[in-house]
């Protein structure tokens, strides 16, 4: 008899195991979702640049008047062109004006009646503080290219320097207006000047 309250029992076991529910798996709480990754932010792609207009006013002595009148269009299409090749585009067509007085190009340059304005840095130095920003200058201190205040928060100030000194239309620009002067970015011709 104990035999079969044993088999009896036994029966019982693997009847409630194999009736039972299977154990719940083992539930972890789920993780937070994947990040991606966040974009550089310090490295901002470039990207073009562009201008609605520019005119700039060239200031040269009396004797070379006429052959800067004969080079307007030129100098107007090099700036042009300097300016395209640092991906930078003018909407209207890129002016060149020629001054013989530097004060009055100054008053232009302070007005906002030019962009931008090559003249004596003696005449620039009469403006006004906050009336322009000089941008360039030739290594002898005696010519800078200097932008209008109003066009300070443009790309104006970095654009127009790099497009003069670094791309071959640039380059030709300066020696048609000023032969016999090499320019650098202002920053750099103040140190060049310090040393």
């Amino acid at each position: 008899m104990a035999g079969k309250i044993l088999t009896v029992l036994l029966a019982a076991c693997l009847l409630l195991t194999a009736c039972g529910s299977p154990a719940p798996p083992s539930a972890e709480p789920p993780g937070p979702p994947a990040e991606k990754p966040a974009p550089d932010q310090t490295a901002e792609e470039p990207h073009p640049i562009l201008l609605d207009h520019l005119t700039v006013e060239v200031v040269v002595g009396w004797e070379d008047t006429d052959r800067m009148l004969g080079c307007l269009d030129d100098l107007s299409r090099l700036l042009e062109n300097a300016l395209t090749a640092l991906e930078c585009t003018v909407e209207e067509p890129v002016t060149v004006t020629i001054g013989t007085a530097g004060g009055i190009t100054a008053q232009a340059l302070e007005d906002g009646g030019v962009d931008a304005a090559f003249l004596p840095r003696a005449d620039l130095a009469s403006l006004e503080e906050g009336g322009a920003v000089e941008v360039l200058a030739d290594e002898s201190g005696t010519f800078v290219m200097a932008v209008t205040g109003e066009r300070r928060d443009q790309h104006i100030c970095s654009i127009l320097p790099q497009a003069l000194t670094a791309t071959e239309a640039g380059r030709e620009f300066l020696e048609i207006c000023y032969p016999e002067a090499a320019f650098a970015p202002a920053s750099q011709a103040v140190q060049r000047a310090a040393k």
